[in-house]
């Protein structure tokens, strides 16, 4: 029994000073049987260990880079599994915004905050090293593999407010911007419908407009022109807006201003033949029907040419041209989305500046890269020529 106490201390001091390089204890056990016991430990420093192999693991990680928050950043960071990259993600958003349902932000059907989601809870369920940074992209380098950002805060310590990240894989997923079509006027008298920021923007543009029109120095005139809500855009984004003003004025504003109810007019402004042309015509007719029901004019085939602090131009694509300006109090542009500035500068350098969009192959591999990515609203997949390849295919068989 002695022994086995003896062994059992022995073990005890082993565990609790693992820094001993080298124990070696033999006892022999007397008896008829006989015997010997061996205990043998060879040990090193755990913490020097681990950290040795800590530091090995970090310099094998390869770093990925992603630019953007969105749904295909976002995506990509979810399915990323494979705890041997260092992923780093730079957006001017540190949130995940649910963006079909802006429309509903504008006018209180849904507060802001129950669209977003914090992008640091996001990455903080991943087994994999996610870092965010709140910068915006100013410039991708794929010859010396980096990317050159700027903070978004206005806060500038000793000139560090930009910086540069180097990468071994580049993930581009900024999506796009809201196209003007270089209409004139429509940057600085037009709200956009983009972002989380511009739905409360224009939430508190339509409680302004009714603000004014309640003003008692004001003429009826002018109360219908402040009241005068103008949508451009056809598109979902632009019907469901439509829609849901409608019904934030019939049903809870004309409680709190009684008195210009029917002075409010709502018009939707559409360059093609009919408003929801990309889906089936059962629900084109249908949505033009209830719009017609409801009272909002809907205006197609007209097409703006000009945007001033108080009119609004358009052009009939049919019927001669006829050119005209009506008076408003707020319009909301939503024709479509354009390519930023970063990803324009980007085709430039890679070739590809006579696209709308970054082209890739269908493993999302920016045409011409083997190490950058782009997917989203800022990328397009290349569609191959099946013909081209069966016949180049058959040729070689030959």
């Amino acid at each position: 029994m002695r022994i086995y106490s003896f062994y059992e201390r022995a073990s005890r001091v082993l565990h609790d000073n693992q820094s001993l390089s080298k124990l070696l204890v033999i006892v022999t056990i007397s008896g008829a049987a006989g015997g010997s016991l061996l205990a043998y430990s060879d040990s090193e420093p755990p913490d020097a260990a681990n950290s040795v192999a800590s530091v090995e693991t970090e310099r094998m990680k390869r770093k990925v880079v992603v630019l953007g928050t969105g749904w295909a950043g976002i995506s990509f960071m979810k399915n990323l599994k494979n705890p041997s990259y260092d992923v780093q993600v730079i957006s001017p958003r540190n949130y995940f915004a649910f963006t079909p349902l802006l429309p509903s932000v504008t006018c209180g059907t849904v507060e802001a905050r129950s669209v977003v989601e914090p992008i640091r809870r996001i990455v903080k369920k991943k087994n994999v090293d996610v870092h965010f940074w709140e910068a915006e992209c100013v410039s991708i380098d794929p010859v010396n593999k980096k990317v050159n950002c700027r903070s978004t805060q206005n806060a500038d310590f000793d000139k560090k407010a930009e910086f540069s990240v180097d990468y071994d894989y580049l993930v581009i997923a900024v999506g796009a911007q809201s196209n003007t079509f270089n209409v004139p006027g429509v940057e600085e008298n037009a709200y956009f419908l983009k972002e989380v920021e511009d739905a409360q923007k224009i939430r508190r543009g339509i409680i302004d407009c009714f603000e004014k029109a309640a003003l008692p120095t004001l003429t009826d005139e002018e109360r219908m022109q402040i009241l005068h809500f103008v949508v451009v855009g056809g598109g979902p984004t632009g019907v469901e807006f439509a829609a849901e003003l409608h019904d934030f004025v019939t049903e809870d504003l004309v409680r709190l201003y009684p008195k210009v109810k029917e002075l409010v007019k709502i018009t939707l402004l559409e360059a093609t033949d009919h408003i929801l042309n990309m889906f089936d015509k059962r629900i084109t007719a249908f949505a033009e029907e209830k719009f017609h029901r409801d009272g909002i004019d809907v205006k197609t085939g007209s097409r703006v040419t000009k945007v001033t602090d108080k009119e609004i131009s358009t052009i009939a694509l049919k019927n001669g041209g006829e050119v005209s300006s009506v008076p408003y109090g707020m319009v909301v542009w939503s024709t479509g989305i354009g390519t930023r500035p970063v990803i324009m500068d980007f085709m430039k350098q890679i070739g590809q500046s006579n696209r709308r969009a970054l082209g890739t192959d269908e493993w999302l591999r920016v045409e011409g890269s083997d190490n950058i990515y782009a997917m989203g609203d800022c990328a397009t997949i290349i569609q191959r020529k099946v013909m081209v390849y069966l016949a180049s295919f058959c040729n070689c068989l030959r």
